[in-house]
């Protein structure tokens, strides 16, 4: 697929309702509290349960996709670590760097435009990508997050505990499992599959309404975050990919894709929850989280047409 074509019909429709999100939160007094809880406890666990009891992916390409979410993880934690000690970075900061280039936005961002770019399939894989991440976030990220500190990672290790999309993952295996997955026509999968799809445009006015909110005053700070995850991100997918060597080659391609988004937001939560609030040469490790997710998020519309386009084409398989 050409450029134009892989930003008309993957990348515009993302960047058009983000929009639309970044301007309401302009314009009006909008909370997006309610509305964020709203995807977290219903629409994404409902997109969830859908994807999963109706998909045709194995039990192998889904062990594949676990090892590779965990295994970019910790090489970009290492990567950020490194180039973080070298530019200087320390304490506060330099946990916001390694949260920044470890852990991508696979749910707000990735779901959206893996459906768009690689339909059902894409959908489904980058649904599962998040679950596994979110594991991976709220134990070693917090762990990142609190500067080391064991009570912070055994008291938000049961927050994913507490979050329907790990049930809802747990019961779609179930239902497919026991052979009790209701027909795909049936008037109980079409409501579920209806409420599942709401939360696609649902999580890009969120977005756009987090990317309104954001302090962009010390954005100069956020360059070398933004390097690795808009430059190295997609080279270390890229590389993950081919050593596990996925039997389907969509779900590779959206492996890659998912690696390759930008900053993701719940990290900023934890930071802001966990991380203490010194003052680094005039910055904060929320702020300079927060910077990181706009510049990346802004940057990776270019960085993600080329890479869609580039997945499309054929690349890697």
């Amino acid at each position: 697929m050409s450029l134009t074509g892989a930003f008309t019909n993957a990348i515009l429709p993302i960047l058009g309702v983000a929009v639309v999100g970044y301007l309401l939160a302009r314009t009006t007094d909008i909370d997006v509290g309610p509305i964020n809880t709203l995807g977290l406890y219903v629409l994404i666990p409902a997109l969830a349960f859908h994807s999963i009891a109706t998909t045709t992916l194995g039990g192998g390409e889904v062990l594949k996709l676990g090892v590779g979410v965990v295994g970019y993880a910790l090489l970009m934690i290492a990567i950020a670590w490194g180039v973080g000690r070298l530019a200087g970075e320390s304490g506060p900061l330099l946990g916001a760097l390694m949260l920044a280039a470890a852990f991508p936005n696979s749910g707000f961002v990735g779901i959206p435009l893996s459906g768009f770019a690689f339909g059902e399939v894409g959908r489904t894989t980058a649904v599962i990508y998040l679950t596994i991440q979110n594991l991976v976030v709220y134990t070693l990220g917090v762990y990142i997050a609190s500067n080391g500190s064991d009570s912070g990672v055994l008291d938000a290790a049961t927050e994913i505990f507490r979050l329907p999309l790990l049930y809802a993952i747990v019961a779609g295996v179930l239902a497919r499992g026991l052979g009790l997955v209701p027909p795909t026509d049936s008037a109980l999968m079409e409501t579920v599959g209806l409420v599942g799809d709401a939360s696609i445009p649902v999580m890009l006015l969120i977005l756009g309404i987090q990317l309104a909110e954001t302090n962009v005053s010390v954005i100069s700070r956020s360059l070398a975050p933004s390097a690795l995850k808009l430059v190295v991100a997609p080279l270390v997918g890229f590389g993950l990919a081919l050593a596990l060597g996925f039997g389907d080659p969509t779900v590779a391609k959206v492996f890659v894709l998912e690696c390759a988004t930008p900053a993701a937001v719940i990290p900023l939560a934890l930071t802001i929850e966990y991380a203490d609030d010194t003052t680094v040469d005039g910055i904060t490790a929320p702020e300079y989280l927060s910077t990181t997710i706009f510049t990346t998020t802004v940057a990776s519309v270019a960085v993600l047409t080329v890479l869609v386009a580039v997945l499309q084409a054929g690349a890697l398989y």
